[in-house]
């Protein structure tokens, strides 16, 4: 990868977090609407009731900043993508484990994303609900972490082997 990627990817992904947790565009935007909000994203699981009583708790205005919080958590997804391919592409590993790593990093955007465009629809037609669609959203989202546990598990071990090798 070239490192003008891998430069531009990490700043994206470290702007993007700025911009998500320290700005009214963000987070704090969000809370103004509601004070207990809390990410539907960053949760492991969630029910359908969550996803709506989400909605509702943060009123028209939320709504329409949470849709913009997803517009910019697409930027996030591809930065963090390439942060991940970066960090595997940095780390001496047999190839078929960077590969396999890849395919994680690869999956947890793909979940992520699925994710995001699932939640855009639902918040689009609020107030109707569609609990079947909010219940598969959260098993994406569920998904989503099980791919991001498993890439960081096995970057974990395979940095800390040579480690335990030495013992």
């Amino acid at each position: 990868m070239p490192a003008i990627v891998k430069y531009v990817g990490i700043a994206g992904f470290v702007i993007c977090l700025a911009i998500m947790y320290c700005t009214n565009h963000g987070i704090r935007g969000l809370r103004a609407h509601d004070a207990d909000f809390r990410l539907l994203d960053m949760r492991f699981h969630y029910t359908a009731a969550d996803v709506h009583e989400t909605f509702t708790k943060l009123g028209e205005g939320g709504r329409l900043a949470y849709r913009n919080y997803w517009i910019l958590d697409f930027f996030f997804i591809a930065c963090f993508l390439i942060v991940m391919f970066a960090a595997v592409d940095s780390i001496a590993m047999p190839g078929w484990l960077k590969s396999a790593l890849i395919a994680l990093s690869i999956a947890r955007a793909a979940f992520d994303a699925t994710e995001n465009g699932i939640l855009l629809y639902l918040i689009g037609k609020y107030p109707a609900q569609n609990n079947v669609l909010a219940t598969l959203c959260s098993w994406v989202t569920t998904c989503k972490f099980v791919a991001l546990y498993l890439w960081m598990l096995a970057v974990a071990v395979t940095l800390l082997r040579p480690l335990i090798r030495r013992s």
